[in-house]
């Protein structure tokens, strides 16, 4: 429900806004004479909202929005590391900034996109069109096949299916329990240790999975 609450403040702050040059009864009179103008603009924005909430989609509406959220994020998660990480940084200050807890800000933001961005390597591998997705309600993973987002795996860790490709994308499902499987099983072989709190340990955690996971691959049994 947070889409909607952003957009129940969204308008109430337009409403104020607007109310020092036009009286309560002009507002009601503009909204009524727009309004079917004013419910497509809702309808359109409200999935879009959902999506860069990190709420879990569920209608075909809200896997659409995902849509152009891979269009953008899938250059920023083929740059290089070194560009990666600059802008995973740019995200961390914003949201310390913005008052976010600071074990929040690096264990579920920073760190989960890390892993994210390794999960999506492996399934690329496999033959999956993955992207990592650095979005403001936290990290996704987003699948694409026929140029349209089927999956989602949110930052709860919840793996959805667009409603008209549900049961045939089942072979999915282990796939990526194997590749979280497999990027857990990297993380202890390596000489990085977890990340804490900072930008100095995240760095090299982060250089490290993603050196290991462009060569591993996901093992077939």
């Amino acid at each position: 429900m947070a889409a909607e609450h952003r957009i129940k403040h969204a308008v109430e702050q337009w409403r104020t806004q607007i109310s020092a040059r036009f009286s309560l009864d002009a507002i009601v009179r503009l909204e009524q004479a727009n309004s079917d103008a004013i419910a497509t603009i809702l309808a359109e924005a409200l999935p879009l909202l959902r999506a860069q909430g990190g709420e879990a989609p569920d209608t075909p509406e809200d896997f659409v929005a995902y849509n152009a959220i891979v269009e953008r994020e899938r250059p920023r998660d083929l740059m290089k590391d070194a560009a990666v990480l600059k802008r995973l940084n740019a995200r961390i200050d914003r949201q310390l900034a913005e008052g976010g807890p600071e074990w929040d800000v690096f264990q579920n933001t920073a760190r989960e996109y890390v892993l994210a961005r390794a999960e999506a390597m492996l399934l690329r591998e496999r033959g999956w069109d993955a992207v990592a997705l650095l979005i403001t309600g936290g990290p996704a993973l987003a699948i694409i096949a026929s140029g349209t987002v089927v999956a989602v795996r949110n930052h709860m860790g919840g793996l959805h299916i667009h409603p008209y490709r549900r049961g045939t994308l089942n072979h999915l499902y282990a796939d990526m329990r194997k590749a979280e499987e497999k990027v857990l099983a990297l993380m202890e072989k390596m000489k990085a240790p977890a990340p804490k709190n900072t930008k100095e340990t995240l760095a090299p955690f982060a250089t490290e999975l993603w050196r290991l996971a462009r060569k591993a691959k996901i093992e077939v049994v």
